[in-house]
């Protein structure tokens, strides 16, 4: 097993110090064992333990190792597909539960912070702003927006002009933009480290370093293997999302999915000047081209964010086109330098939703949230505990009755390279 190096990121360099949390040694009897220390992970952990039940959690490193310490820290309600593509395929009712989940997993997020009085986390409903490229893109933006409030009832959609982007961002190349003030942000890492802290204190067994090799099924039990020893639990479940090709325990989940690169770069702190004038208002920020970039200030910095870096994980070849993206996008930052790059992996499902559900009838997961996950990982993980503990719980379109395989997965990586290199020509030609 091949496990990445924590990456030297701005979000481990200010996150808070955290207790240790040691590998098992020896056999673990459990109700519930979960596989994944991430988000989905911690939030299933929660809500198993609310139900009563002992819960053990196994992370393969260091906490904060995958994708709930390497993201970007925007909170949105959003999935990957338009709710208007959803209303086309699935029917305007079906879109609708998608509507009422996208929320519902901000505001669960939003009560988990306070909680656990998860204050480290810093986070601040700012809201997102959607920045449009080109007049095509601010009209569908725009109608977007009137569909979703016309339609769904959305609130707290607000169509803004040229002027009034430029103002907030600093720069002069969008033609408008849609703020959607439910959005928001956090430090990714010390919210994890947070959900951590506070399983640990009510009692949930945490394990850092404990990589789950092997799970089979015997009689009325699963069975996990580690290093240490073996752990039997009643239930099991998996939240290992894009990093579940570490081990053969978790290969049936990751040939469902297609790792995709995100790459991140952080400057050094900015001077006066442009710290009053870049992204005044702190909001997260994205754009409307195919390869999208998002963007964001922290502390001082411009955090910068993308999907598509190629190459090895953080190579100079991961944040170089991003850190070129960037100064095309603020091109007064001149010379400023960046003190912070790194990369990961995101889990793209072949439908653009996440996936959750049971692989059997003692064995839960949930994966694939094609880069959209702070909020959503937590609250699938969520409901996925309430379905494994015959509560009640909403999942509509994510609740899968079997698990998709990919088609032509051992060549996943010539695709992804395919795909970003033709939306880099697109964008390139205006389209």
């Amino acid at each position: 097993m091949d496990l990445p190096s924590p990456p030297k990121s701005l979000w481990r360099e200010t996150a808070p110090a955290m207790e240790d949390s040691p590998a098992p040694q020896g056999d673990i009897s459990c109700d519930v064992a979960i596989v994944g220390g991430g988000f989905t992970g911690l939030h299933a952990a929660h809500a198993f333990a609310d139900a009563g039940l002992s819960v053990a959690v196994f992370e393969a490193g260091p906490v904060g190792l995958g994708g709930s310490g390497r993201n970007g820290g925007v909170v949105s309600a959003k999935f990957r597909r338009a709710f208007t593509d959803l209303a086309k395929c699935h029917g305007l009712d079906t879109a609708r539960r998608m509507h009422g989940i996208a929320n519902a997993s901000v505001d669960h997020l939003i009560a988990t912070i306070e909680r656990f009085d998860l204050k480290e986390a810093g986070f601040q409903r700012v809201g997102a702003l959607k920045c449009a490229h080109t007049k095509a893109a601010f009209d569908h933006a725009r109608e977007e927006a009137d569909w979703l409030g016309q339609t769904l009832g959305e609130t707290g959609l607000h169509v803004l002009d040229r002027e009034a982007v430029t103002e907030e961002t600093g720069c002069d190349g969008f033609v408008g933009g849609v703020l959607q003030d439910r959005a928001g942000a956090l430090q990714p890492l010390a919210y994890l480290q947070g959900l951590w802290a506070a399983a640990r204190a009510r009692g949930i067994a945490v394990y850092a370093n404990a990589p789950v090799t092997d799970i089979s099924e015997s009689g009325t039990d699963a069975r996990l293997r580690i290093p240490g020893g073996e752990i039997s639990a009643k239930q099991a479940f998996i939240a290992t999302n894009a990093y579940s090709s570490l081990t053969n325990a978790t290969r049936r989940l990751a040939r469902s999915l297609v790792p995709f690169r995100s790459s991140i770069v952080a400057t050094e702190k900015l001077p006066a000047d442009l710290d009053a004038r870049l992204l005044k208002r702190a909001r997260s920020y994205t754009e409307t081209r195919r390869m999208m970039r998002w963007f964001r200030k922290v502390d001082g910095r411009i955090v910068f964010g993308g999907r598509g870096a190629l190459g090895h994980v953080d190579s100079p070849a991961a944040s170089r086109r991003l850190e070129q993206a960037m100064r095309t996008i603020f091109p007064m930052l001149g010379d400023v330098g960046v003190d912070y790059r790194w990369s990961g992996y995101v889990a793209l499902s072949m439908d653009g939703l996440p996936m959750a559900g049971m692989l059997s009838d003692r064995i839960g997961y949930a994966a694939g949230f094609n880069g959209s996950g702070v909020a959503m990982s937590g609250y699938v993980g969520n409901q996925v505990a309430q379905l494994m503990t015959g509560r009640p719980h909403e999942l509509a379109l994510i609740e899968r009755a079997s698990v998709p395989a990919v088609p032509f997965y051992a060549f996943r990586s010539i695709g992804v390279r395919a795909v970003t290199f033709s939306y880099e020509l697109m964008d390139a030609a205006g389209l």
